[in-house]
């Protein structure tokens, strides 16, 4: 990985390029200046004060003409005109990794809130990138090092530390290059690094999606060899009951079927009656980042209507095919992972259904990006409330209100904390601004939250006059 900021690179670029006569001097600036600067090693010379003054001027020119050819900072917000671009700053610092430069154009924090401007493209000329294109559980924010230290003794259970919100602006064919808004929030408990840092060791270029019936008999199906399981076993699902303890036995793991685009990560891995109801398993390669996934089955009847199972079960293996139980393991012991759709149909007619398919490829790369944003101090531009603010049960004990929204930290009594489900909105002279829930987290054993709220467009601080939650109005000087 080589990280640059875009002058470090053009400079490195323009360097490498010329080689220094003294007697030819102006002949090669001139030329230089006129020509496109491709990228090939460095090559190492000698150099004459004289050298040295010629070419620093022969960088800056090259300099200013690829920012220019390339899009900096004020090209993207006249381009684009994003909606917190008036409170960004500059930055324009990237990565490449795997033929991917990930560039972080702008940027602004305001202590536990960032709001940052972002592009990817594909620079191995390979055009690998989609109006699909997603960072989806690969994208990475660093978190103060003493804060992460401090929490490391603290057995209490924390839900999150960090959220974000991803909006794509824009994809430009011509370039492959997609640029992105993100709004980063982080719990005070585990706050945003400084400088900002932010990355991806996952970049997924393209999602495929299909829907078709699978070429396999149901008339033979029959009783099926199933292995008893405890409730312990099962890690999720959907629509289950109530009392796990009823799910006693599954379909034994197999390789009854290839998948449709299954390739070799997923599988029918069993088919089968229990109990008199149809059972139908997939089996997965586990911890596969790219690849088949999303895959689910449903029965067709004769006339096209599609029957959805009645739940679905979700398992773990090891790699002999032992189900692990959640509560001795965890995702990490994972080889296999089993879905389990169950069918309550009448088993002696199967020979007038059809599986039918439904799932995702998805197609991506692996990778070590990561770019920091050096941000001015934002400070003076918050307003902190520390007065305690009783809500429907819940105590908001101190409010951050920055451009980018509002942060809470508080407290709560019953056995839920129900203030991340609360409206919010704060009020202005010139109106009532709805917020938007951003994410945050709560701990269930201190009885406490820190949530944030946000804004569609800067906030002006100091024109707010009133905070509502769920109605009630809040007045703040």
């Amino acid at each position: 990985m080589r990280t640059f900021d875009r002058d470090e690179q053009d400079i490195h670029d323009a360097l490498s390029q010329i080689t220094v006569d003294a007697g030819k001097l102006a002949g090669q600036v001139k030329r230089r200046l006129n020509e496109e600067i491709p990228r090939t090693a460095p090559c190492r010379v000698r150099w004459s004060m004289s050298a040295v003054a010629a070419l620093a001027l022969s960088v800056m020119l090259v300099v200013t003409a690829a920012a220019a050819s390339l899009g900096g900072f004020d090209w993207f917000i006249e381009k684009f005109n994003p909606s917190f671009g008036e409170i960004v700053e500059p930055v324009e610092a990237y990565c490449e990794d795997q033929g991917i430069r990930m560039e972080v154009i702008g940027a602004q924090k305001y202590d536990n809130m960032a709001v940052v401007y972002l592009s990817l493209q594909d620079v191995s000329g390979q055009n690998r990138l989609t109006e699909q294109t997603d960072f989806q559980d690969g994208f990475t924010v660093k978190i103060n090092t003493q804060a992460q230290k401090e929490a490391k003794g603290q057995t209490d259970e924390i839900v999150a530390s960090f959220a974000y919100k991803q909006k794509m602006l824009y994809f430009d064919e011509e370039t492959n290059t997609i640029y992105y808004e993100f709004n980063i929030t982080a719990d005070s408990d585990s706050p945003l690094s400084d400088p900002l840092e932010l990355g991806s060791f996952l970049i997924y270029f393209d999602k495929r999606s299909y829907e078709e019936p699978v070429s396999i008999s149901l008339s033979d199906i029959k009783e099926a060899k199933t292995v008893s399981i405890r409730g312990g076993q099962i890690w999720g699902g959907s629509n289950l009951p109530d009392d796990l303890s009823d799910l006693t036995v599954v379909l034994t793991p197999g390789n009854y079927a290839p998948m449709p685009h299954g390739e070799d990560d997923q599988w029918i891995s069993n088919i089968g009656i229990i109990n008199g109801k149809l059972h139908v398993q997939i089996g997965n390669l586990w911890y596969k980042e790219f690849g088949s996934n999303d895959a689910t089955f449903s029965l067709m009847t004769p006339d096209g209507k599609l029957i959805q199972p009645d739940y679905e079960l979700e398992l773990f293996s090891d790699k002999d095919y032992r189900f692990l139980e959640h509560e001795e393991n965890d995702y990490s012991d994972a080889v296999y992972k089993y879905e389990e759709a169950i069918f309550s149909i009448d088993t002696e007619e199967l020979d007038g259904y059809t599986l039918y398919y439904a799932g995702s490829v998805y197609s991506g790369v692996k990778g070590r990006w990561k770019v920091a944003a050096n941000l001015s101090d934002t400070s003076r531009q918050m307003r902190i409330l520390t007065n305690d603010i009783p809500v429907e049960g819940h105590l908001f004990e101190h409010i951050t209100l920055s451009p980018l929204g509002l942060q809470v930290i508080g407290s709560y009594t019953g056995e839920e904390c129900m203030a991340s489900e609360m409206s919010m909105a704060v009020e202005t002279a010139a109106g009532v601004i709805s917020l938007q829930g951003g994410g945050g987290s709560h701990n269930s054993q201190k009885q406490t939250f820190n949530l944030h709220w946000n804004t569609e467009a800067p906030l002006d601080v100091t024109k707010v006059t009133a905070i509502i939650i769920n109605g009630s109005r809040i007045p703040i000087q």
